[in-house]
């Protein structure tokens, strides 16, 4: 039920925050020559902004930000964070699969990365750019139903917790435990409506808790049911030496948000939200 690759809108609206907010396009390549890299969260080049793309030790690639050298140093600091934020896991998460599907396909370009010059020169197009208006009236639907929060403050968490609800516009916040006495189905669930029920350490539930939210996910849902938010103080590594349903920690770690690396400024929080979360639902076109 979930893409395995590299999901394209993903760099695309990374380019569209990037294009709109800074004035800057987006290039991303296989890093060739590893004497140039340097340890720094970035660098610059020239005019260009070089931020190199790191997960557990491994380099990705680098991203670079034409033309940055009139940012000043915060600037050149949040777009560092947001590409980094972005990039890190997306490009790991790519590279892992395609190792697993094929070593020999890991120096072979994707066709569907290509349309959007994921690897290759220059900004977006005029015609990419368009198809991305900022004015453009859109409607916002989630990319799943159960979201993990992980961070070493529970009020942070909380905080980014209620930062969705209000991104999705749902009508009520209430806390698992407070609701979750008379609740024994996935019916039982779904009759609650779009709120938001926020799970503040998901090490507390217990197993027919877990098996219920894992069966609630595990079928398709509307905009008009629950959406569940669980949040843990410790990361995925941890959480699997914890007594937790197997399938529903493969679940949390889909759509996990490190918060403790959420942007400060309100909104860089609400782009990176949006970007992990949100996914845009253009009307069809009336014919003409």
């Amino acid at each position: 039920m979930h893409n395995a690759t590299l999901d394209s809108s993903f760099i695309l609206k990374l380019k569209q925050i990037l294009a709109s907010r800074y004035g800057k396009g987006l290039q991303i390549r296989q890093l060739m020559d590893m004497g140039e890299l340097k340890s720094d969260d970035f660098f610059t080049r020239g005019r260009d902004l070089h931020i190199p793309i790191r997960m557990n030790g491994s380099i990705l690639g680098t991203a670079i930000v034409p033309s940055a050298d009139d940012l000043n140093s915060e600037k050149r600091e949040d777009v560092s964070h947001l590409v980094r934020m972005v990039l890190e896991p997306a490009m790991h998460k790519w590279y892992l699969d395609r190792k697993e599907s094929n070593l020999a396909e890991l120096n072979k370009p994707l066709p569907n990365l290509e349309k959007i010059h994921l690897f290759g020169e220059g900004p977006l197009s005029s015609e990419e750019m368009s198809s991305f208006d900022l004015t453009q009236e859109t409607e916002q639907e989630l990319i799943s139903y159960l979201i993990h929060l992980e961070g070493s403050s529970a009020v942070k968490n909380k905080k980014i917790a209620l930062h969705l609800h209000e991104l999705t516009r749902r009508w009520a916040f209430v806390p698992f435990n407070d609701i979750k006495g008379p609740l024994h189905s996935t019916q039982d669930l779904a009759k609650l409506g779009a709120m938001t029920i926020y799970v503040e350490d998901i090490t507390t539930l217990n197993t027919s808790e877990q098996e219920l939210i894992l069966e609630y996910i595990s079928e398709e849902r509307f905009s008009d049911e629950p959406l569940f938010i669980t949040s843990s103080l410790v990361g995925l590594k941890e959480l699997s030496q914890i007594s937790l349903n197997t399938k529903l920690l493969d679940e949390l770690s889909i759509n996990c948000f490190e918060v403790d690396r959420a942007p400060l400024t309100p909104q860089g929080l609400k782009d990176v939200l949006e970007l992990f979360f949100l996914k845009e639902k253009y009307d069809a076109p009336t014919p003409g």
